[in-house]
């Protein structure tokens, strides 16, 4: 039974991230957004709308999160109840039977943050909370369908909620534990990664029949901006990744990296802890560690050149040919047609990436360049520049393969 894969997105609401190491490092923008002009500003570049958009996600509890994009995404053409397709009406083919989203938990601990208020005391955003809220929202997505009311245009939408069987929704839920070394100790360490992944297996069912519990993460979320750092010069925190590194090769876990100058930043390394070469060290000592380096590199100050020119996209291209498990997902990039052209022209000059490139939308932060999951998935099945055979490639048989020791 063939699935479709996204291999990165998110699901976290406004009670998870840290906002004020964020907004302590974007002050001006702050200041931007309280002054008189603001409003006309937004209004005028289309923002409010995106930044509403965006919070009517945020706002939900993470149950209704996936009932709501579960409900959208049922109105797409691309989907037909459990279906997902493109092809013409007569000649609708690569049909897939559920999609498998893979929610990334970033942890936002962070403790050091200065402030000069009052209470000065930073909020500790343990991952611990922000997993049983993840698994909650999962096991509510599984036993319930949302149904919805519209009395017209101009009228609040009303909802109500009917029990549902796991093997009729659209979507199969594995998550990545977000994790961040440098607010650990080593034997905390020890104690998550035994706690969450001791009976890790990688194999599809096994993952699926704990799908909801502990159990049930099929892989780790590591996220520089927000002061990982791959490859340390102190010993004792080379002492923890190096752990990490090697418990993951030895049960064969894959890891996703953040690997783009974008992001949700909050210390001074951000980028040189994000440089894809920064991973060079690790793979040369890790060689078989199972990595997807996410937005394959994208750098946001070289949009004026093909992004497969900068030198962060050189570096992932040459660790994702030269290392057997390392691959690239294009979450948050692939907003229209033009990528997909050039994401074609790259297979073109390099066939051998063709089998380490993962379909990705970073969902829901994509929602700052798009309106909906509906429109990122919609111009990947519509593109003409890849055929049938290397979409699903990039949307299954890829994904798959990383994800699972099948």
């Amino acid at each position: 039974m063939k699935k479709f894969y996204d291999i990165h997105m998110h699901a976290f609401n406004l009670s998870h991230p840290n906002i004020l190491a964020f907004i302590s490092r974007l002050n001006w923008r702050l200041l931007f957004m309280t002054t008189p002009v603001s409003a006309p500003v937004m209004t005028l570049f289309g923002w409010d709308k995106k930044i509403k958009n965006l919070l009517t996600m945020l706002e939900n509890d993470l149950g209704n999160y996936f009932l709501v994009l579960e409900y959208y995404l049922r109105q797409s053409p691309f989907i037909r109840h459990n279906y997902i397709g493109y092809g013409s009406e007569s000649m609708w083919t690569n049909q897939y039977h559920k999609m498998v989203i893979c929610p990334l938990i970033m942890d936002f601990g962070y403790k050091n943050i200065l402030s000069n208020s009052f209470y000065r005391v930073p909020a500790q955003k343990p991952i611990v909370e922000q997993t049983r809220d993840l698994m909650a929202g999962i096991e509510f997505y599984n036993r319930n369908t949302l149904r919805v009311i519209s009395d017209g245009e101009k009228k609040p939408l009303k909802t109500s909620y009917e029990p549902a069987e796991k093997s009729d929704k659209l979507f199969e839920i594995y998550p990545f534990l977000g994790l961040n070394t440098v607010n650990y100790t080593l034997k905390s360490i020890v104690s998550i990664l035994d706690e969450y992944f001791a009976d890790y297996d990688g194999k599809l069912q096994t993952l699926y029949d704990n799908m909801g519990g502990r159990a049930g993460f099929s892989g780790i979320k590591l996220y520089p901006p927000l002061g990982f750092d791959p490859w340390p010069d102190d010993s004792m925190e080379r002492e923890k990744v190096e752990y990490l590194y090697s418990y993951c090769t030895k049960k064969q876990i894959p890891i996703t990296t953040h690997c783009s100058d974008g992001g949700f930043a909050v210390c001074d390394e951000a980028k040189e802890f994000t440089n894809p070469a920064r991973w060079r060290r690790v793979l040369e000592n890790y060689p078989e560690l199972k990595i997807n380096f996410a937005h394959m590199g994208k750098q946001s100050k070289k949009k004026f050149i093909l992004f497969s020119q900068s030198a962060w996209a050189k570096e992932v291209l040459a660790l994702i040919t030269q290392y057997p498990n390392a691959y690239a997902d294009f979450s948050c990039t692939a907003f229209d047609d033009k990528f997909y052209r050039e994401l074609a022209q790259l297979i073109e000059e390099y066939p051998q990436i063709k089998e380490k490139i993962l379909f990705g939308t970073d969902f829901m932060v994509n929602l700052l360049w798009c309106d909906s999951y509906n429109d990122y998935l919609e111009t990947f099945c519509r593109t003409e520049h890849l055929n049938r055979t290397d979409k699903d490639l990039l949307c299954s048989a890829n994904p798959e393969r990383f994800l699972f020791n099948s």
